[in-house]
């Protein structure tokens, strides 16, 4: 399957290992946001001064995220401090009828959506994809 990680982006390293993981079980990521310096800065942000660089990444994460057959995302407890980028990119799998993951709490009210599917950590992601892959592999 083609898989796109959602996350907080300071939780790149940490998808790098998810991808490792999910790649090691013969899935494909799509998300080449978590190999890092594809961050807009706080301050282009803060400042309105979006430009060239900022648009590029936002192409290229939609375009991962369009080529996906499952996302996954990764909660944050409530009120965690972020930007929000990832909280786009669940919208925009569930309005093209992604396959969407939720790994760890609800996070808000489209958590409670009976079509996204819910894992309480990694662990049981890999369980889930490893699973899968052997029920597609003995038929």
């Amino acid at each position: 399957m083609h898989i796109y990680l959602m996350a907080r982006y300071t939780r790149y390293l940490e998808m790098q290992e998810v991808a490792h993981y999910l790649v090691a079980l013969g899935h494909i990521k799509t998300s080449r946001w978590i190999w890092g310096a594809h961050q807009a800065s706080d301050e282009a942000i803060g400042s309105g001064m979006l430009g060239d660089f900022e648009r590029r990444l936002a192409e290229e994460d939609m375009a991962d995220l369009c080529a996906a057959q499952v996302c996954v995302g990764f909660s944050e407890p409530p009120r965690a401090a972020n930007r929000g980028g990832r909280m786009v990119e669940l919208g925009l799998a569930l309005a093209w009828g992604n396959r969407v993951v939720a790994v760890g709490g609800h996070e808000h009210v489209f958590h409670a959506l009976k079509h996204v599917e819910h894992v309480l950590d990694t662990t049981a992601l890999y369980h889930l994809f490893a699973e899968e892959l052997s029920l597609y592999s003995t038929h």
